[in-house]
């Protein structure tokens, strides 16, 4: 049987952005983590930690953007976490993406877009094929479901999301939460 244990530390942002962060380095952050921890436990910084465990591990939600080159129009927008990109045929700035030749290289664009935001980046990763861009939850369990995801096209047939929500997200906690505090 495979075991999960989700931990959620109620601090800041600007506290946990020292300690948790996304690297290819694993040893570095387990460290980082430990540091954390220990903060937390000496009372440095105050916090909650509120861990449960699972029976299985969950599964991260995801959904998809199809974009439909011939119907997709300047201003025609995606929203993903809450943060709404538009297409444009101009250059881009941070929350717009570029239509370019085809939708499998448009799709690239709005993909990289949205890796590219610090305020989505932090819950879903995108990446694209075809002209279908799949917006994946970087947190595994049901609370990937929560993702909104919606589209504003000016032609109905531009741009087409897989649902309001990212979807399939499953597993997560199932027993009642142990909640540590500490220097609050």
């Amino acid at each position: 049987m495979t075991a999960s244990l989700n931990i959620t530390v109620n601090a800041s942002r600007a506290e946990l952005n020292d300690y948790i962060r996304s690297s290819t380095d694993p040893r570095g952050e387990c460290v980082a983590l430990e540091t954390l921890f220990r903060r937390l436990a000496s009372g440095t910084i105050s916090g909650n930690v509120i861990a449960q465990k699972a029976a299985v591990a969950a599964v991260r939600a995801s959904g998809t953007v199809t974009l439909v080159y011939s119907d997709l129009a300047a201003n025609d927008t995606v929203t993903v976490a809450g943060i709404t990109l538009t297409c444009v045929t101009g250059t881009p700035n941070t929350v717009q993406f570029k239509k370019v030749t085809d939708a499998t290289v448009t799709a690239a664009n709005l993909a990289a877009a949205i890796n590219a935001l610090a305020t989505v980046n932090i819950y879903v990763s995108a990446t694209s094929a075809l002209g279908v861009v799949t917006v994946t939850a970087n947190q595994s369990g049901v609370v990937g479901n929560l993702i909104t995801l919606a589209k504003n096209a000016a032609t109905p047939g531009g741009i087409a999301v897989s649902g309001t929500a990212l979807a399939g997200g499953t597993g997560g906690a199932n027993s009642a939460p142990v909640t540590y505090s500490r220097g609050l």
